[in-house]
């Protein structure tokens, strides 16, 4: 284990500067966007008025945008650049966050408020992602979606105990608080982050891998896996609150999603390179029968069951999130963020049937006075997702043409257990433009 530390410190250290401060930067957007968007319907009813029937409409529009709306970040980029497509969505959230503090006066900029909070993540979330493997080694880049990963779970899981500090005083001073904050990291973006070089276009007659529509039924198997793990994420990640509270009391809610986000953020980086080792087929069934698990520890009831059930859920979540970006990435290595761009798509999909799903059968076993029921009808389906993935999950991911834009091995290279560089490199360069073919 030092010896694996120490080889995953000499990779960090032999990043260029701009490719570190994207990884910090990471960190601080997961952390300002988490001390808003928990909150975004009681800032709606309690700041600016409004009644909970257009609080909830306005929420699902949010919700909308900010994961559908990710689709677009492919077409963004290709126009901007990584960098430009960056810093423009994080001026919009900024914009957004300014427009919502004056909404608490002027409730008539309550909807382009929401709309340019919830934009800004659509387009930043897919662009960073594609930053990040368009910088290093393909064989890198299993632990670096981990490392952008555990920065987003550290986020979710700090920023919401700061924002609760804040919201009940006064939710004006906390939303100008954060639009400085996310005006501060738009800055940092720009300073600190260099464009990523133009990829070479391919030479005539050279073979490339498909476009279009075919590129999208390339990846329909892992996309479709991936939608079925978002899907039971999202009854964990929405109902869990529910349960608690008519088990205990909220507290330990706070408690069950810290050990979730503190799961995340500390096995999946070391676990990185066993998770893109390993067969899709068995980890995809082993994550889901994990999940499967953890519900059904959940369906016992008490505050016991519940951290232990966390437990179980957690590592299913821990493997199949970062297995699902590298599939994903992998069949559209040509135009990551449209990968990123279709997860993000996957990920709303998931959770907008989940919550429709969730929400009939939670109460309808809430209602009988059987809560509990509600994780093994959760862990009924996990199971039976198990199943699917035994049957149609495959074995490897196959790569589309075209080799990484940083240095390092071409995209057939394998990959390693403890990555480790030969020498220090800058492997993001500075060029003239910021365009990504």
């Amino acid at each position: 284990m030092p010896a694996s530390v120490s080889a995953r410190w000499r990779t960090y250290r032999g990043l260029s500067p701009s490719l570190k401060a994207l990884v910090v930067l990471s960190f601080v957007v997961a952390l300002g966007s988490y001390m808003i968007t928990p909150f975004i319907g009681v800032l709606l009813v309690k700041g600016v008025g409004l009644a909970v029937g257009p609080a909830g409409a306005l929420v699902a529009v949010a919700t909308f945008i900010q994961f559908g709306g990710s689709i677009a970040g492919g077409p963004v980029v290709d126009r901007l650049g990584l960098k430009r497509t960056m810093v423009a969505a994080l001026a919009l959230r900024t914009s957004g966050l300014v427009l919502l503090a004056l909404a608490v006066r002027v409730p008539a900029l309550v909807l382009p408020a929401v709309v340019l909070v919830a934009a800004g993540p659509a387009l930043y979330l897919p662009a960073n992602k594609a930053y990040i493997v368009s910088c290093v080694r393909e064989d890198l880049r299993p632990l670096f979606l981990a490392i952008s990963s555990a920065a987003l779970n550290a986020g979710m899981g700090l920023g919401p105990f700061l924002a609760a500090l804040l919201i009940d005083r006064d939710p004006v001073l906390l939303l100008l608080g954060l639009a400085a904050l996310f005006a501060l990291i738009t800055v940092a973006h720009q300073v600190a982050t260099r464009p990523v070089e133009r990829r070479p276009a391919p030479a005539p007659g050279t073979p490339t891998g498909p476009t279009g529509l075919r590129s999208l039924r390339g990846v329909l198997r892992p996309v479709l896996f991936n939608g079925l793990a978002f899907y039971l994420y999202f009854f964990f990640q929405s109902f869990i609150g529910l349960y608690a509270a008519g088990l205990s009391d909220l507290r330990v809610l706070g408690w069950v999603m810290l050990l979730n986000c503190a799961m995340v953020v500390v096995l999946q980086p070391p676990l990185a390179g066993w998770i893109a080792r390993t067969g899709y087929r068995g980890l995809l069934t082993g994550s889901f029968l994990l999940m499967a698990a953890g519900t059904a520890v959940m369906a016992r009831g008490g505050t016991p069951a519940l951290l232990l059930g966390t437990v179980l859920f957690t590592l299913g979540e821990v493997l199949v999130f970062l297995r699902g970006d590298l599939e994903v990435v992998g069949r559209m290595s040509d135009r990551p963020a449209s990968a990123f761009g279709v997860q993000r798509l996957t990920t709303g999909v998931g959770g907008f049937l989940a919550g429709l799903v969730g929400g009939v059968v939670f109460a309808h076993y809430e209602k009988a006075g059987h809560p509990g029921m509600f994780w093994n009808a959760v862990a009924a389906q996990a199971v039976l997702a198990a199943g699917l993935a035994l049957a149609f999950g495959g074995s490897t991911r196959r790569r589309t043409a075209g080799p990484p834009v940083g240095d390092g091995p071409p995209a057939t290279a394998p990959v390693p257990a403890v990555p480790t560089p030969a020498a220090p490199t800058h492997t993001d360069r500075p060029v003239e433009s910021e365009a990504v073919s």
